[in-house]
């Protein structure tokens, strides 16, 4: 938590992005996320990440660990964008940092292999983190479809 706070964090951010950026709301359940990949098909299909605020909103992910059979001992999996009409593929090794404009870019994981694994940092920054209240009736039924009911006490 300390980290997605970090001043060094935002500023670094801030300067990727040429914006000013904030961390989104700490009730909101994508603000900060450990997402672990273990099981061989473990993937995330093709989406764009919603913006549930009135300013630009950015993903940012940290590859914190990526082992498998690929090239250099990476996972097969690997983060794939459609930009400017073309899909890129993006491997992560450990220590590498994504930035991207996650409701503009359709992006998508491919699965793992067998014995493979990955564990990713997720975390989300606005350049307005405040939010109109149909955006925050929309982020509450998102949150409740992914995490289930008990995302209504958060």
């Amino acid at each position: 938590m300390a980290f997605y706070h970090a001043t060094d964090v935002k500023d670094f951010i801030s300067s990727l992005v040429g914006a000013r950026v904030a961390p989104t709301p700490l009730h909101d359940q994508s603000s900060l996320s450990v997402l672990f990949y273990d099981k061989p098909g473990d993937h995330i299909g093709w989406h764009y990440d919603h913006n549930f605020y009135r300013g630009r909103h950015f993903t940012v992910l940290i590859a914190m660990t990526n082992e498998g059979c690929a090239a250099e001992g990476l996972s097969h999996a690997e983060l794939q964008a459609r930009v400017a009409g073309r899909e890129i593929a993006v491997r992560t090794a450990p220590n590498t940092v994504v930035v991207f404009e996650g409701a503009r870019v359709h992006h998508k994981v491919t699965p793992l292999l067998a014995g493979e694994r990955r564990l990713v940092l997720s975390m989300t920054y606005c350049t307005d983190p405040r939010a109109w209240w149909w955006q925050g009736v929309s982020r509450r039924l998102k949150d409740t479809a992914f995490f289930g009911v008990r995302a209504l006490w958060t």
